[in-house]
């Protein structure tokens, strides 16, 4: 295979959609055979032209990962080792790959296992509970070493704790990242979510912003800390949360909300509104140039603050204030505090728990109206 683009220029837009579609395969996310997104959706999902998604094809065609047929479409044409069940390996589980998260995350992961000379068996959920029970028993059969998860809809208590149960009984250790399960006991990897909202929300009150929606995911348990951290800040001012300025979404209404009727509702849910916190940057993203085809400017006509600081916005001029998001250390936490979970008979009665302290990204989209 030739030169990986890990150390090409990330500012180059295509190197987004390249590191994320390699890191599908390589990890084998996406397996020989499977068929990727047509131009047309990976333009929709990146945001990207035409031209800008071609290259990315282009370039991945060229190290033999891809091959394009006419008329028919992209399929993967790398085919990944198959290992054995004896081979020391570690299972991930991810509720979905979003693409400028999960390159950098999985490169934290493998860069310390590969230390090791560990395997790392990738499973994406796409936040099916079912998907998670399928995955886990493969684990489960497969002698897998450790687990490190990110939970399924993990605003909810998980139905699959039998097979949680019996990863315990067989000395599997599990962590989890992001996120935990309400009737497990886990330790987990996070960022201070609750936290980073306070902050977030403190900035815009600082600001002379006091009607402030929201655009939150009340599927996971990322966006209920993110909903607490606000409302406990916007109490401390004595400022009333109004319920109709907040925007819920969950995975699967994701294109519903940014449908034309969509944003449609939103803008008279965010109408007398001077400020909106955004559950991540993708929301942020896709609200800001929705905002934009409309005539509505950031942060001229509304202040925006987000979360991840991944810089997807179409206005190159615009830098979104977000709470930065630890993606490659993230993951190198998580790998090295499993590996001492592994060589820790009482593991479950053991703390690996670590929360990332909150550090925020100022950006430009936040207007003083004093």
């Amino acid at each position: 295979m030739n030169e990986s683009h890990e150390n090409r220029n990330e500012n180059l837009k295509y190197v987004k959609l390249y590191n994320w579609a390699r890191t599908l395969i390589l990890s084998g996310v996406m397996r020989y055979g499977d068929k990727l997104p047509s131009e047309h959706m990976l333009e929709r999902k990146f945001s990207y032209s035409r031209q800008t998604v071609r290259t990315a094809l282009e370039v991945l065609e060229k190290e033999g990962l891809i091959t394009r047929v006419k008329g028919s479409g992209t399929y993967v044409s790398f085919k990944t080792g198959n290992g054995s069940n004896d081979a020391p390996h570690i299972g991930l589980i991810l509720s979905y790959f979003a693409d400028y998260m999960f390159p950098q995350i999985y490169a934290g992961i493998e860069s310390v296992m590969k230390e090791q000379n560990i395997g790392i068996d990738v499973a994406v959920t796409r936040n099916h509970i079912n998907d998670e029970a399928v995955f886990l028993e493969r684990c489960l059969n497969s002698n897998a070493a450790g687990l490190i998860v990110e939970g399924t809809r993990s605003a909810f208590p998980n139905p699959n704790i039998g097979l949680y149960e019996s990863l315990i009984k067989k000395n599997i250790p599990v962590i989890f990242i992001h996120n935990h399960y309400s009737n497990m006991k886990f330790d987990s990897v996070e960022m201070y979510d609750a936290k980073c909202s306070h902050a977030l929300t403190q900035l815009l009150i600082d600001n002379g912003h006091r009607n402030i929606g929201a655009v939150l995911k009340y599927d996971d348990m990322q966006g209920m800390e993110r909903y607490r951290g606000f409302i406990d800040c916007m109490a401390e001012h004595g400022i009333l949360i109004d319920d109709d300025r907040i925007q819920w979404y969950s995975t699967k209404d994701i294109d519903t909300i940014f449908s034309r009727k969509g944003i449609a509702n939103m803008m008279r849910k965010f109408n007398g509104c001077t400020a909106i916190i955004t559950y991540n940057d993708e929301v942020a993203a896709q609200l800001t140039n929705a905002f934009e085809s409309k005539g509505i400017h950031v942060p001229q006509d509304y202040s925006i603050v987000s979360f991840d600081n991944a810089s997807l916005t179409e206005n190159s001029s615009l830098q979104l204030c977000s709470a930065d998001h630890p993606k490659f250390e993230l993951g190198k936490r998580a790998a090295r505090n499993l590996l001492r979970m592994m060589d820790d008979s009482d593991w479950i009665n053991s703390n690996y728990s670590y929360r990332f302290p909150v550090s925020i990204v100022s950006g430009n989209s936040i207007r003083d109206i004093h």
